[in-house]
């Protein structure tokens, strides 16, 4: 990217490259794309630097003081946090230090809101329970359910409350990415940005504008805020996770060259490494799952101690067939997407689908709200009559449960 163009311009040309990594139409595993996420982050950067070089952001000032073209300028820690959960796919360490660098960016877009007073009393406790690992989410299931409602229905009223606010937005559309990008000049065009003021004229028209698209860029940030606390909580987690996971052998233990000379003595003469070293997994099964030649599926080599390993070398397997460990297999499985991915903390927090048919029936006076309430009705109808003509324990023959 030319890092020519006006610093809006430029952001807005960093936001629409990541776009469509955002919205999840790029598979982030393809080196493609992770090569794009890099050239995308190494940009934000250079914006962070040039925002802190000019000195856009002050300590000593409020949210009524900072003009609207500065405040677009805000989102960027949010930009980079989620940008940098994106990434780090080269093994655990790699993926440690990008979860420790969202973890960053995310914790000085909270700070910064709260230094410019952007935030309610509640939204700044939530910044600061988040920013230091601690949830503020109870751990009572009741009150937890509570609060992911509560946190849904804010996040929901700030999409519409945004989209209802600028002008030539796509209704199909409420990813934050749009929303930033709705604010800025366009990268290819001088057309102005919905948020640009008119420096020459004092008309009330011109003020009652610039008051409206400060406010409308307020309630993004206050958006990007409460997906920050949900993304700082996957974070800690998912650190935590990793933290606790075994790292490879090979880190630990240096391979003996009289070994390693051995071992390609030994090449020489075993079919199963010569065959294993010509013939990848991908070769051993069909692209519709048929075999097509005999393997064996060997352990996990992070899963075998040093002595499994060696004792693995000495008493070798008296045939000479193809070999696969399980880490080769659910790589070939996972590239035929055979394994299903998703879930974790992010859909164990999700409403389920009887709590959107409540949230959406609370609308009262729309068509959408009153087929929800329909729905709602015949989902509870519909199990109150299986409750009456299946008495409880009605099945249980042995008498279990």
């Amino acid at each position: 990217m030319s890092t020519n163009l006006p610093l809006p311009q430029f952001y807005a040309q960093t936001l629409t490259t990541l776009q469509p990594i955002f919205d999840d139409t790029l598979s982030i595993s393809d080196p493609s794309t992770q090569s794009t996420l890099t050239s995308a982050l190494d940009n934000s950067y250079l914006i962070q630097r040039m925002i802190n070089s000019l000195g856009v952001f002050s300590e000593n000032e409020s949210v009524d003081e900072i003009g609207e073209k500065e405040l677009v300028f805000m989102s960027l820690g949010w930009v980079i946090g989620s940008a940098e959960e994106k990434g780090g796919l080269g093994g655990r360490d790699d993926r440690i230090s990008s979860l420790q660098r969202a973890e960053t960016a995310h914790s000085n877009y909270l700070e910064l809101l709260n230094s410019y007073g952007v935030l309610t009393s509640e939204e700044q406790a939530e910044s600061s329970n988040a920013a230091n690992g601690q949830s503020s989410i109870s751990k009572d299931p009741a009150k937890k359910r509570e609060a992911k409602i509560r946190q849904y229905k804010r996040e929901k009223e700030l999409r519409e409350k945004i989209s209802n606010s600028l002008p030539d937005h796509p209704e199909t559309s409420s990813s934050p990415i749009t929303f930033i990008l709705s604010t800025l000049p366009s990268s290819s065009t001088n057309r102005p940005s919905v948020v640009s003021m008119s420096s020459g004229s004092t008309s009330v028209n011109n003020e009652d504008a610039e008051e409206a698209s400060k406010s409308t860029m307020v309630d993004i940030l206050k958006l990007l805020h409460t997906l920050t606390i949900s993304s700082l909580s996957s974070i800690n987690m998912e650190l935590e996770l990793l933290s606790n996971a075994p790292a490879s052998i090979s880190q630990y233990v240096e391979q003996d060259p009289r070994e390693v000379r051995r071992e390609e003595e030994d090449n020489t003469w075993r079919l199963d490494r010569q065959a294993s070293s010509k013939a990848r997994p991908r070769e051993l099964i069909s692209g519709n799952g048929k075999v097509l030649r005999p393997f064996t599926i060997l352990p996990s080599t992070q899963q075998l101690s040093d002595r499994e390993r060696l004792k693995g070398d000495v008493f070798k397997q008296s045939w000479r067939l193809p070999t696969m460990t399980i880490d080769e297999y659910l790589e070939e499985e996972q590239r035929r997407g055979n394994i299903i991915t998703g879930g974790g903390q992010a859909s164990y927090d999700a409403p389920t689908a009887t709590e959107l048919l409540e949230l959406e029936a609370e609308n009262d006076g729309s068509a959408s709200a009153e087929e929800s309430a329909e729905k709602k009705r015949l989902k509870d109808e519909n199990w109150a009559r299986f409750a009456d003509e299946n008495k409880k324990g009605a099945g249980n023959t042995m008498n279990k449960g």
